[in-house]
């Protein structure tokens, strides 16, 4: 439990800790897909209850396979503790410059980063002000956010660990949200992916995602997020197509988002390139498939494109603000098929591609988090950035479902950065 000199009712008055209000829902007619929605009260341990988890485990995999996004429902986090946590956030994230400025994640802008120092905004514990990142036509982006790491290990209750007085205050009710999320809530869904890859239930959780009391480096392990989006200049908006956040994959391996009514978020589908929006599951977690997933399965599971964009014009007067979780591997896990060994992928000839590197997801997240804000990466013509290689593979993969999109081919049509 975490001590402090003020109560949390004081620590809360003193910040304006008050209800977040939720956005009505849009009068536009947009396409909105509906994703398919994991119920987690259907899940059921035991033998006898094998034939409930298999129809869990194959509605997941027709979303993993595809698009990489699903909804979760009947997590075990109730609707008040939704909006608690949703309140907290709103005042962390309106905590004056002056306090924010002592506790950054790392500098203020991504070009001006020591990424031999610090994770940066992207990953680093603390606050990424609004403008770090580089967009493209010489623009910033209008987003802030607060990170947390460590918070599957003690550590993260440290006392002499530094957080603003409100976090500090709240850091029980963070903490067992993002511990439910990973320990509960990923352990089920990887119990699901097990059936689906015909592995012992079990084996995925165990050997990529099991935390291991004050072990760094061989705990699964993540990183949580408070988020807000801040309205963007007209003219701004125009020079980057009304992206809010440019379309890119997550460099993890599970994202948790918490869903909310404000139609911005969008999943770019590999076949046909058309963008569609989330639609809101109410009390419910978004989810999508990261990096790391996809290079474990060999490109069974799919890593999705998606992007934030300008809200319909009934929507901008409220507020987006959500609750991310990152969650990671273990640090040394390595990112291909082989150690999987599953029948599956065999069955369906998936195996390492050759000119994939071996890589553990320590080298990839490395590599992947430096690039998101960077002018070089971004600053491109199209919606599409500047292609990466890393490790024999591209940063994101906006073309997986051209067969012929080879590193060859990339390079007589695009710009590849090579590092």
């Amino acid at each position: 439990m975490i001590q402090q000199e003020h109560s949390v009712e004081e620590i809360d008055k003193k910040y304006n800790v008050r209800a977040f209000k939720e956005a009505e829902p849009t009068k536009e007619k947009l396409d909105v897909i509906e994703l398919d929605a994991i119920d987690l009260s259907l899940f059921k341990e035991g033998p006898e209850n094998y034939d409930a988890r298999k129809s869990l485990a194959d509605k997941l995999e027709k979303s993993i396979s595809t698009f990489g996004f699903f909804s979760v429902v009947n997590h075990g986090i109730s609707k008040e503790s939704f909006a608690r946590l949703r309140s907290i956030s709103q005042s962390v994230l309106e905590l004056p410059e002056d306090v924010k400025r002592q506790h950054l994640a790392g500098a203020l802008r991504s070009d001006e980063e020591d990424r031999k120092r610090s994770l940066g905004g992207e990953r680093g514990a603390g606050f990424k002000p609004k403008g770090y990142w580089s967009m493209k036509n010489g623009v910033h982006d209008t987003i802030e956010l607060y990170n947390f790491r460590d918070m599957q290990q003690p550590i993260f209750y440290d006392k002499d660990r530094k957080y603003p007085e409100l976090v500090r205050a709240h850091l029980d009710e963070f903490g067992d949200y993002f511990k439910h999320l990973h320990q509960v809530v990923l352990k089920k869904l990887t119990v699901l992916c097990d059936i689906i890859l015909e592995l012992p239930e079990g084996f995925v959780y165990e050997n990529y995602y099991k935390v291991i009391e004050n072990d760094y480096i061989n705990s699964g392990h993540g990183f949580g997020r408070l988020m807000h989006y801040l309205n963007m200049d007209p003219e701004d908006e125009a020079k980057v197509d009304k992206n809010w956040l440019r379309g890119h994959s997550d460099g993890t391996a599970f994202t948790f988002i918490t869903s909310q009514p404000i139609l911005s978020l969008q999943i770019r589908d590999y076949y046909t390139g058309k963008w569609r929006y989330v639609g809101h599951t109410p009390d419910g977690l978004i989810v999508n498939i990261g990096d790391a997933m996809e290079f474990i399965t060999g490109g069974y599971f799919k890593s999705s494109i998606h992007r934030v964009v300008s809200p319909p014009e009934d929507q901008k007067r409220y507020r987006r603000l959500v609750l991310i979780y990152f969650c990671d591997p273990k640090y040394p896990a390595i990112l291909d098929p082989e150690p999987l060994k599953s029948p599956k992928l065999k069955r369906l000839g998936i195996g390492k591609p050759k000119e994939w590197e071996k890589i553990t997801f320590s080298e990839w997240d490395d590599e992947k988090g430096r690039l998101f804000g960077k002018k070089e990466v971004n600053d491109s013509k199209g919606e599409e950035p500047n292609l990466v290689l890393l490790y024999g593979r591209f940063h994101e993969r906006w073309h997986q479902a051209e067969s012929n999109f080879t590193i060859e081919e990339a390079r007589k049509k695009f710009k590849v950065i090579e590092l």
